[in-house]
Formats: structure tokens, C-alpha cells, sequence
């Protein structure tokens, strides 16, 4: 796994030079909100190339481009498809504009890259580790199956757990990339919005404006790469998935549209608006904003160091470094933190009912990290990880 040094020095390229273009007028926010995340990609990308120490096995060319047109024929039509489902299906059609034209212009830029990008990874990326875990043979071996008509096979081999997870990833994937998207584009218009805004002032109130969301920004950008991307060159396989299906509940309740059915019913801590502080004193309170943000970007920074990993009820790589050398959860602690800060400033949340919900949506969060590390720990790296790093959210507490 990538250090975290080098994930936030992508980080911040990524966003530094996005946000000089947004604001000097050379980009259009709106038409290209993604670009953090594309920039991020090949950051990443660049220092995979540069740092892969595999060895590769040599292949021809006539080897090479049958299966590079057919990954090409294949990727463009699941990549078409999902575009026209966001846009046919009620719910996605008016949530994910933003994410349809991110599809719209990715697509484009498949069509014209993505045979040489599938000619390069077959001839210099080819190893037995990426083989075994190429979904597209999986595919063809279906199609296969149909075409001889089958279905028996096909039936048995749908439930294997190899196949699974294909099919439960592809749900994943095409349910929370717009979640991710849509964040972005939204933290991305509020930050050039501050800088661009004709009443801006340069002060400490607004620095911590634009910093919360910026944070923000960042920490959808991070889940939108986990989830969106996935090559040879960058080593960023989706290796398994849980099948759990009480962990996918846990998970999934924390995400639109779930968490919306949810809050009818317990509200979530946020909902406090129009309520008094507790402590009425001005620099109490300036401090305690401080305090948040600081927290908030503890948060965003652990979870920035996951690289392509920022992803739930999946497997990918495991980071044992920076904030994870210290407790195997950072990011959990962080959030945990904020949200008893930002919760427990106001009057109105020492009440019966605020106590509630913070204690019941605090336990989703724990038993979200739990089930996480439930599915994790099958995994022999994990528990080495495990055995080095003994604490889950704080060092020498628990």
C-alpha cells in the first residue's frame, strides 16, 4: 500500500490544481467537477507504474488483442449501460445529473483510450494475480454458457462465491458511485462558491468555511475513486466482497436512500438546527468550532490514506501505516469525536430523545467499523495487522 505521506501530497495536488483552475475561469465547475478525482487516479496511477516491482509475463502481440478488443467491446457497453440505468431509473434520473455527466464524458474518453489502455495491461501487466481475479472471463465464461444454452451450469456457477462476487460488487458500485459524485459536485460548487463569491472575506470565519467544506469535498473524493476504480496498473482489484448479508444492512443504513427511511425514525444528530448553545460565550464557542474542524480533518486525513481502499463491505489492500499504525479504526475515532462535539454544544440534544440518537446512530458507526473488521480479518494480512496494531479506535483504551 501507498505511504499516507504520498497520498496526501496526491491529495492536495489534485485539489490545489483543480481549485486554481475552477476559480481563474480556465474550468467550468459545473461541466467538470471531477476533475480532483481524475487527477487523484493518475497521481496514483503514475506512482504505481513507477514503484511496481512485479514480474510480468511476457505476451505477443496476437496473444494480446483478441482479449484487449473484447475487454474494450465489453467495459464500453457496461459503462453505456449503467449511464442509461442511472438516467431510465425514477429515483437515480433526478439524483445523479452530475454523476451522468461524469459518465457521459468518461465514456467518451473510454472510446477513445480505452483499446490502447487494454492493449498496455495485457501485454506488460499480465501476471497470474490479475488473471485469477479478472471479472471479464468470468463473463465470457457465462456468455459461453448461455450461448450453449446451459443454464444449469450457469445457475450453479452464479451462486459460487467467485461469481458473487461480481455481480454483488457491480451492485455496490453502481449504488454508491453517484452517492460519492454527487458529494463531490456539491462540496466542490460550495468551496468555489466561498472563493468566488462576491462578498468574500478573507478572515478566520470563512477560512473555517471553506475549510469544513473542503474537508468534505476531499472525503467524497476519496470514496468515489475507492469505489469507481479499478485497474491492473494502479493494483486496485476489488479482491473479495462480504457476503454477509446483516453486515450489508449495518453498511447500507448509514447511505442514501437508507439512511433517509431511517431518520424518520431516529433522527440523526445533525438535526439540531435553531437550537441554543450551551455555553453562550463567543470565544467558547469560535474555540470549539476550531476544535471540530480540527477533528474533522483528522478524520478526512485517515481516510485519505486508504488510497483506492476508501470502500465498505469490500477488500482491496490494507494500510498499516500513518494514523493506522496507531488504531486499526482512525477514521471511526475522528468521525465519533465530531460528532459528539458537534452534537453535545447544543441544549436542545441533552434531552431524552437526543440521548437516544446519539447513542443508537453512534452505535451503527461502531458496529460499522466491527463489521467491517468481521470480514476483514479472514484475511491473513488483516490479521497480521491485527497482532501489530492491538487497539481498534483508541491506543491503550480499546
Amino acid at each position: 500500500m501507498i505511504h499516507p505521506h504520498l497520498c496526501w501530497l496526491g491529495i492536495f495536488l489534485s485539489f490545489a490544481v483543480s481549485l486554481a483552475l475552477f476559480t481563474s475561469g480556465d474550468l467550468d465547475v459545473h461541466e467538470y467537477f471531477y476533475a480532483p478525482a481524475l487527477l487523484l487516479i493518475g497521481f496514483y496511477t503514475l506512482h504505481s507504474i513507477l514503484t511496481d516491482k512485479q514480474q510480468y509475463q511476457k505476451r505477443t502481440v496476437r496473444q494480446v488483442i483478441p482479449k484487449a478488443i473484447g475487454k474494450y467491446v465489453l467495459w464500453g457497453l457496461i459503462i453505456y449501460g449503467v449511464t442509461r440505468f442511472y438516467a431510465a431509473h425514477p429515483l437515480y434520473e433526478e439524483f445523479t445529473p452530475n454523476t451522468r455527466r461524469f459518465f457521459g464524458d468518461f465514456l467518451i474518453l473510454f472510446l477513445i483510450l480505452g483499446l490502447p489502455y487494454f492493449f498496455l495491461a495485457e501485454k506488460f501487466r499480465y501476471c497470474q494475480d490479475n488473471v485469477m481475479g479478472d471479472p471479464y472471463l468470468r463473463i465470457i465464461s457465462l456468455l459461453k454458457c448461455l450461448k450453449n444454452r446451459e443454464f444449469k451450469l450457469v445457475g450453479r456457477r452464479l451462486g459460487k462465491k467467485s461469481y458473487k462476487r461480481i455481480y454483488l460488487m457491480a451492485i455496490i458500485r453502481i449504488h454508491y458511485v453517484p452517492i460519492m459524485f454527487e458529494q463531490v459536485f456539491l462540496n466542490i460548487k460550495g468551496v468555489t462558491g466561498f472563493l468566488r463569491g462576491p462578498n468574500f472575506q478573507s478572515n478566520l470565519a470563512s477560512s473555517l468555511a471553506i475549510a469544513t467544506a473542503l474537508a468534505w469535498a476531499v472525503d467524497a473524493n476519496n470514496g468515489a475513486i475507492g469505489y469507481f476504480w479499478e485497474s491492473w496498473f494502479t493494483r486496485s482489484r476489488f479482491r473479495q466482497i462480504d457476503l454477509n448479508p446483516l453486515h450489508w444492512f449495518v453498511v447500507l443504513i448509514c447511505y442514501a436512500p437508507f439512511m433517509g427511511y431511517a431518520i424518520q425514525f431516529v433522527p440523526f444528530l445533525s438535526f439540531v438546527t435553531n437550537s441554543e448553545p450551551l455555553i453562550s460565550n463567543s470565544s467558547f464557542n469560535f474555540g470549539l468550532e476550531i476544535v471540530l474542524l480540527i477533528f474533522l480533518v483528522l478524520y478526512v486525513l485517515s481516510g485519505s490514506a486508504l488510497n483506492f481502499s476508501t470502500s465498505n463491505l469490500c477488500y482491496k489492500k490494507i494500510q498499516t501505516k500513518g494514523p493506522y499504525a496507531i488504531v486499526r479504526h482512525p477514521a471511526t475515532s475522528f468521525k465519533l469525536g465530531y460528532f459528539f462535539l458537534a452534537f453535545f454544544r447544543y441544549r436542545r440534544a441533552y434531552t431524552f430523545t437526543g440521548l437516544l440518537c446519539y447513542l443508537v446512530w453512534m452505535t451503527v458507526y461502531i458496529c460499522r467499523a466491527l463489521v467491517e473488521e468481521s470480514f476483514l480479518k479472514k484475511f491473513s494480512d488483516y490479521r497480521r495487522y491485527m497482532k501489530k496494531t492491538r487497539y481498534r479506535f483508541i491506543p491503550r483504551v480499546c
